[in-house]
């Protein structure tokens, strides 16, 4: 099931955020200066659209949406616990993620990814555009794609 986030689940989403990252082999160096991009805060939470999948009381993903533009929003967020990963969690997640935007009046989602997502934000329909610096690690570049939410 995929539902709102709450505030005081922020630091568990945060949390959840730095193990699905590290599950790529990232050094702790590397994951040290992520930190604080990949935290989230009971502020952030009330003031982008937050949704979580849950099994029971069990949070298995998340998702964010961070508004652009009256037609664009960006994907902040979207992570799932590792040992989730392949399960069909982040589709699930992107695929709720694409609805809420549409229904929200956006046109088109724009999604920074990782590199070690590219290939899985493609196959979910997402068209690369090019690329955007990390705001964590100067001079990294991330892939940078967007949905038509007009299909």
């Amino acid at each position: 099931m995929i539902r709102a986030a709450r505030p005081e689940e922020a630091e568990l989403l945060g949390a959840l955020a730095l193990r699905s990252k590290a599950h790529w082999g990232y050094t702790r160096e590397f994951m040290e200066a992520c930190r604080a991009e990949l935290s989230i805060s009971p502020a952030y939470v009330a003031r982008h659209p937050t949704f979580v999948l849950v099994r029971g009381d069990e949070a298995l993903g998340f998702y964010t949406l961070e508004a652009l533009s009256p037609t664009r929003v960006e994907l902040g967020h979207l992570f799932v616990e590792p040992e989730e990963i392949g399960r069909g969690h982040g589709r699930a997640l992107l695929s709720h993620a694409r609805d809420e935007a549409r229904r929200r009046g956006y046109r088109v989602l724009v999604i920074q990814g990782d590199p070690n997502a590219a290939r899985f934000y493609e196959a979910c329909g997402a068209r690369r555009v090019g690329e955007k610096g990390s705001a964590s690690i100067p001079g990294r570049l991330l892939p940078l794609f967007e949905l038509d939410l007009s299909r």
